[in-house]
This record gives structure tokens, C-alpha cells and sequence, in this order.
């Protein structure tokens, strides 16, 4: 079979590109917003796949539909499912559906899944902490209105909702510096340039040098156990241990129990997100709150509004911050650490 250059999508471009289709599309309309080396890149590609211009795809495109599109990374982290709760309540109150899809840290994977969104012609997209760069969230924000949850905006037509993280890791600092830790050890997953984990850990380390906490981070997969075993090898004295959030810190309880260290004594646990997982007296896990419930409405708000409808889309980004809560358990509060020895 001949395949001509109208059988070549933007997404085929994409693909071979290494990028998403959104971008592939303001390139190759000219857009001023794409870099001058990635408008290149991008046209030499289109050009050896032989693309052509589709007119009516680009016109069904720019129909809309009632369907508003999630993208969380993964389904595996409680607050996540927490928040597909908010957002599916908050989507049908006004009228509209929830359609959830599933991205990773692979943006091959993430691309894919809001395509097939763009390609059902959502109202609007929302995006819980998405391992994309900046320039390609803001091309997804020029076929359709974004909101992220979790991650400032990068500009454009894309608003943002999330927690301070700089005031979340103050709290957190805070609260183990009185306790008496001699050092702070952090525990997450893979963290790359302008991800979620990467500003969580960037504010976490301000806020320790601050404090004079020395700060070891390590990374862990979707099992935290191991992680956190080598920290406590490799830190005897008073520990703050700080979990990236509260599913991988229920990884933490079970090797806390495998040593003699006192927990909220020799080792304070803290995570984040205070999920039920949190909640449950098994784990009583010191956690940051995230307000799901307002992080779901406003998210939906701020897209709604960008949407149009009866009133005129904002001209310039919303970029809405949260202030954070520390609810205190017993994790960390059972003795003060001046009162520990190092476990030797």
C-alpha cells in the first residue's frame, strides 16, 4: 500500500519528533511560542514523513464538546484517587462528564493519553502533576483550555491550582527542627526538571538550609522500602524522614519496625498529602494536607472560565496557591529527639 503525505498525522510527526502533537501543530502554523531549533526540528520531520495539512481534521479540531479530560500520572497514590472524586463531583454539578485517563513519567505514554482526550474534542483539560516540560504544556494550551493541579503554570493559556510547596516545607522543617533532628533524609521518586517532585524537593532543601539541616535525598521506585532502609543505615544520628507522599510512606512503617530506633524519638516519619492511609491508626502518618476538595472546585472553576462560554476567557494565566496544614501524629511525635541517642 502507498501511504501519501495526507495519511502522515501531526501525531505520526510527534511521535518522530519526540514531542506532543500540540506542539507539532503551533510549529508548524508558525506559532511565535515555539523556539526557533524545536520549529526546525519539527519541520525537517514532517517534511521526510512527506506531511501534509489535513483542512478537515484542523476544522472538526476546533469543535468542543461537554466532556472535561483528567490526566493523572498514575493510580497508584491515594490523593490522587481523592482527587478523581473532587473532580468528578465538581464536573457534574455543572453539567459536564469527567472523562480520566492515565499519563506516567514516560511522556511518550503521557502524549498519547491526552491526545486520544484532544481527539474526543474536550471542553478542557486537566492535568494533576504531568512529567512534560514547559513548552509543551503550553502548546496543549493552545488547542484547548488547561488546568494543572499540583504544578505552577508555565504561562499561556494554561492556569494552574496547587499547594505552596516553599510554606509545606517550612511546616515540615519546623516541626522536625523541634524535635531535635540532627539531619533530614527524603525519600521520592525520579525527580527531572520542571516535575512536581522537583520543586517538592527543591523547596524541601531551601527550607532545611534555612534551618541548618543537613539534607540526603535518594530516589525510589514504586516501593519506598529499600530507600528507606539505606537512609537509616546511613544516618545513625536523630533523623527527620520526610516521604514524598503518604502511599510510599506506609512503604516506611514496616522497616521503621525492623530496627530499635524509637519512632518520633530516634526517627520522626513525615509525608505528605494526609490521605486516609494517613488517618488509619496502623500508620499515623504526620502528613502536609492538600485540600482535595478545594483543589478539585477550583481547578474546574479556573477551566470552566477559560473555556468562554458566556463570558470572555482571562487574557493572562491564573496561577492559584494553596496555603498547606501539618496535621501532627504519632510518627513524629511521641518523644523529642534530644532526648535520643544515636542508635549505634
Amino acid at each position: 500500500m502507498v501511504v501519501s503525505g495526507q495519511d502522515v498525522t501531526q501525531s505520526d510527526v510527534a511521535r518522530a519528533a519526540g514531542v506532543s502533537r500540540s506542539l507539532v501543530s503551533l510549529a508548524l502554523n508558525g506559532s511565535p511560542k515555539v523556539a526557533e531549533a524545536t520549529r526546525h526540528r519539527i519541520a525537517e520531520t514532517a517534511a521526510s514523513l512527506g506531511y501534509r495539512v489535513n483542512a478537515t481534521a484542523a476544522s472538526l479540531a476546533r469543535q468542543r464538546s461537554s466532556i472535561i479530560g483528567l490526566v493523572l500520572p498514575n493510580l497508584r497514590n491515594a490523593f490522587l484517587e481523592q482527587i478523581a472524586h473532587t473532580l468528578g463531583e465538581a464536573t457534574s454539578a455543572r453539567g459536564l462528564a469527567l472523562f480520566v485517563t492515565v499519563g506516567s513519567d514516560r511522556p511518550e505514554m503521557l502524549h498519547r493519553a491526552i491526545e486520544s482526550l484532544l481527539g474526543v474534542r474536550v471542553t478542557g483539560l486537566i492535568l494533576v502533576s504531568p512529567w512534560l516540560p514547559d513548552e509543551d504544556i503550553t502548546a496543549i494550551g493552545e488547542e484547548a483550555p488547561v488546568c494543572l493541579i499540583g504544578r505552577r503554570s508555565p504561562g499561556g493559556r494554561v492556569d494552574s491550582v496547587r499547594v505552596d510547596e516553599d510554606a509545606a516545607a517550612r511546616l515540615l522543617i519546623g516541626h522536625l527542627a523541634e524535635l531535635g533532628t540532627h539531619s533530614i533524609g527524603y525519600v521520592g521518586p525520579h525527580v527531572v526538571n520542571d516535575t512536581s517532585p522537583f520543586e517538592r524537593e527543591t523547596s524541601l532543601r531551601r527550607a532545611a538550609l534555612a534551618a541548618g539541616l543537613p539534607v540526603d535525598a535518594r530516589e525510589c521506585g514504586e516501593d519506598a522500602g529499600p530507600a528507606v532502609r539505606e537512609m537509616l543505615q546511613a544516618h545513625p544520628e536523630p533523623l527527620g524522614l520526610v516521604i514524598h507522599s503518604d502511599t510510599l510512606a506506609i512503604d516506611a512503617v514496616p522497616v521503621l519496625r525492623e530496627t530499635p530506633r524509637r519512632p518520633g524519638a530516634e526517627v520522626a516519619l513525615v509525608s505528605y498529602d494526609n490521605t486516609y492511609l494517613a488517618r488509619r491508626g496502623e500508620f499515623s502518618l504526620t502528613s502536609i494536607d492538600q485540600p482535595e476538595d478545594v483543589l478539585g472546585t477550583t481547578a474546574v472553576r479556573l477551566l470552566c472560565e477559560r473555556a468562554g462560554g458566556d463570558a470572555v476567557p482571562p487574557e493572562e494565566p491564573r496561577d492559584v496557591v494553596l496555603e498547606p496544614a501539618l496535621v501532627i501524629r504519632d510518627s513524629s511525635r511521641l518523644a523529642t529527639m534530644r532526648e535520643a541517642a544515636p542508635h549505634r
